[in-house]
């Protein structure tokens, strides 16, 4: 089954959905200014740009504000979460089967609470998963697993998300910078507890199909540019699962990130980052750790019609 399945980078399933409605007279649309998940941070050396992924999406967002591909265009370098152009896909199989799987004498079925396994046998009946395909891996790859099916269903496709869009565009001399790697990445799964791998897929597995719903809503706090819509979304999922998961999930990981930037902004170079956009909102996000810095980071206002 793994070998089938692209496992996300982030749990957070960010998706974006653009509707544009259509003007219903002949008379021209006066611009209006709209936020987009841009910021930019400026330091007295230079400016780094700041934009909120998601990692998957469909053709719909597309094209993107002509005033972010233009930053884009203007930077030196792109910093991402992990550059998954040049990923290895043996040695990332390699880690999931030593992270997210149990050796020859253990199994799932070891692991989980009677009323967790019911569920998921459920699930499994319901959505034609094999359930022995599964009895090797351990809960928090079962929990992305199902959560992948979700958003495949709902339409999205990893090749259409942020990050790859511009790591598509990205051509020399400007080059690509990581911030993390896909073994960082994995190895916070490895450090999780029993209880919050179990609680991971446990509510992943109570939220079932209303997964679907909560991407809609996602999507529509993404389009819009309001991160605290998004915050607060993110809020309400956070109290079904593990804190202490979520805090390594994101919080810790924003520390990280932002000592990463500040190293940037005390340079020369223009830099344009994609981080998933939870890493980016809220009040331990990457924006506010910079400010506490020092630093002045705006929201980008865009003028469109």
């Amino acid at each position: 089954m793994l070998k089938r399945r692209h496992v996300p980078a982030v749990l957070i399933l960010l998706l974006a959905f653009l509707g544009v409605a259509q003007a219903q007279q002949a008379a021209p649309v006066q611009p209006k200014p709209r936020r987009f998940l841009m910021w930019k941070a400026t330091s007295p050396a230079t400016t780094l740009y700041l934009v909120g992924s998601i990692h998957v999406g469909d053709s719909s967002m597309y094209p993107l504000p002509a005033e972010v591909e233009s930053a884009f265009a203007a930077a030196r370098a792109l910093a991402v979460e992990i550059n998954i152009k040049n990923v290895d896909q043996a040695k990332t199989m390699g880690l999931v089967q030593t992270y997210g799987m149990y050796g020859a004498d253990d199994s799932l079925t070891k692991h989980l609470s009677k009323e967790t396994m019911a569920t998921l046998d459920d699930y499994c009946t319901k959505h034609n998963v094999p359930r022995a395909g599964i009895e090797q891996l351990k809960p928090w790859v079962v929990a992305v697993t199902i959560a992948a099916l979700a958003w495949q269903q709902a339409g999205e496709d990893p090749a259409l998300g942020i990050d790859m869009h511009f790591l598509n565009e990205s051509k020399p001399p400007q080059r690509v910078d990581e911030l993390e790697t896909m073994e960082s990445q994995l190895s916070i799964f490895a450090t999780a507890t029993e209880a919050e791998q179990q609680g991971m897929l446990e509510t992943t597995l109570k939220q079932g199909d209303k997964i679907k719903d909560m991407i809609k809503r996602i999507q529509s706090a993404y389009v819009s540019g309001d991160p605290n819509a998004l915050q607060k979304i993110m809020e309400e999922e956070s109290d079904m699962g593990s804190k202490t998961l979520t805090k390594k999930l994101l919080d810790d990981r924003n520390v990280t990130m932002a000592a990463k930037l500040d190293e940037y902004l005390k340079g020369k170079e223009t830099i344009f980052v994609v981080v998933g956009a939870a890493h980016i909102i809220g009040d331990k996000g990457v924006a506010k750790l910079l400010r506490d810095k020092g630093y002045k980071v705006e929201q980008v206002t865009l003028v469109t019609k």
